[in-house]
């Protein structure tokens, strides 16, 4: 009987410094492209309902209006004389010396007029005053 000589198989090598290159390429790669998962993403919110949103009250600012036309004077549209102004503001300044007083004067009204009625708001106590000019 013949015995059959088996040829060796040589091993081939794998050049594995090039494939441990390539796996810590990738490892780099993933690490710094991984993006952090956000832990509110997986949190149970309860949220409120939509519903017709409720106006609360609000406050109107305290304001008195007065008009100073060429020998008039109004305060809230109503025509007032120097004197009945005088003691008008007098019980709102008694009231409230921190409202906010808007002098409205018209182009045509005289100087001393608005000094007037700015003199009589200082006078009693009112230091918010603003000045409008009417057209």
């Amino acid at each position: 009987m013949a015995q059959k000589r088996r040829k060796a198989v040589s091993a081939v090598q794998i050049p594995m410094s090039s494939m441990i290159d390539v796996v810590f390429l990738l490892l780099i790669y993933f690490i710094v492209t991984q993006k952090d998962e956000l832990s509110e993403a997986h949190l149970a919110v309860n949220l409120p309902s939509p519903s017709p949103a409720q106006e609360q009250p609000q406050e109107k600012p305290n304001l008195l209006e007065i008009e100073v036309h060429p020998g008039q004077v109004y305060l809230k549209k109503i025509p007032q004389t120097l004197p009945q102004l005088k003691e008008t503001l007098s019980r709102f300044a008694a009231y409230d010396s921190e409202q906010t007083v808007i002098v409205k004067t018209s182009v045509m009204a005289e100087t001393h007029e608005l000094v007037s009625v700015l003199d009589l708001c200082k006078g009693l106590g009112l230091t918010r005053l603003n000045v409008l000019t009417l057209q």
